[in-house]
């Protein structure tokens, strides 16, 4: 028995010294811990509110997201922005095409899809409001400063930009 008592000694006084001072329980590094789990919380104060079409919007920090109201087709025509970032023509429909460099502002009813040729899908899904479909990521949502630096109008209700496969949002 006293053997056995021998062997967990030595192993709790190994366990022991292999311990960092700052891993140490003290009541002082308890304290200094709370203490920064409250600047922590303080700082990352979480905000909620609904916007006027009750998307409901979630500031925790730095960081804002957004959780999109029921949307309802009605038939309704938006505005929207595609300017193209790459080196090839994309084409719409027949003659229609945005040229590199080129945008063009289409007008799409919420009933409707517009399809490019490179694969990706503009339209309203079932619940949501306006979704792209982009399965080699090659779009970008415009917004902030990049509405000026892309000329997008003001009339504009959403605006992206397509650039080369991989390198989109």
């Amino acid at each position: 028995m006293t053997k056995y008592i021998q062997i967990f000694i030595i192993l709790l006084t190994l366990s022991a010294c292999g311990q960092k001072e700052t891993e140490k329980k003290t009541t002082e590094n308890v304290n200094k811990k709370f203490a920064e789990s409250e600047q922590k919380t303080e700082s990352e104060k979480v905000e909620k509110w609904t916007d006027s079409n009750d998307n409901v919007f979630t500031e925790k920090g730095n960081e804002i997201s957004i959780i999109p109201a029921k949307y309802n087709k009605t038939g309704k025509t938006y505005k929207v922005f595609i300017y193209n970032e790459t080196s090839d023509d994309i084409g719409i429909i027949e003659n229609l095409k945005i040229k590199p460099n080129e945008f063009r502002v289409f007008n799409l009813k919420d009933i409707d899809t517009l399809k490019l040729d490179n694969g990706v899908k503009f339209m309203f899904g079932e619940t949501y409001g306006l979704e792209i479909e982009d399965k080699q990521s090659q779009v970008s949502g415009l917004g902030g400063k990049f509405l000026d630096e892309y000329k997008v109008p003001d009339e504009a209700e959403w605006a992206f930009v397509i650039v080369p496969k991989g390198q989109g949002d």
